[in-house]
């Protein structure tokens, strides 16, 4: 099972790392682990980094193109027959637990924005969103 975790990245941030994704997934990683003493320095930093997510649009598009089921506000399980795939959306961040390396969710979230970095801090994987579907093309 896969747990990417999505950031929308802010321009600036996007442009100066587009090319050196590790050094960002560095700095996320570190604020993933990030211990309650140092949080309010993690929060601001995470700030000045990420932009939020739209949580209302994102979640009624995906409920209006898929077949789902709602488990809680922020928690949406997708019905498909090649995969199991559920995704809690936050303002921060969107987490999309899956049995697949690729689910078709992250095309709802590449028609958002093309500026959003996805992780999986578990397995040390990172990519940007947009150079994936360019190589799939």
């Amino acid at each position: 099972m896969r747990k990417y975790y999505l950031f929308l990245i802010q321009t600036e941030y996007y442009k100066l790392y587009q090319k050196s994704p590790k050094i960002l997934y560095d700095l996320l990683y570190n604020l993933y682990q990030l211990k309650e003493p140092n949080l309010n320095y993690g929060i601001s930093l995470f700030k000045s980094i990420c932009n939020p997510f739209s949580v209302n649009l994102l979640s009624q598009y995906i409920q209006s193109k898929y077949t789902c089921m709602i488990l809680s506000p922020k928690v949406i399980k997708i019905h498909s027959i090649q995969e199991r795939t559920t995704i809690q959306i936050n303002y921060g961040c969107i987490i999309i637990k899956t049995n697949v390396n690729f689910p078709e969710i992250l095309k709802v979230f590449h028609i958002y924005n093309k500026k959003i970095f996805v992780c999986d801090f578990k397995n040390q994987d990172y990519f940007w969103l947009s150079n994936q579907f360019q190589k799939t093309r």
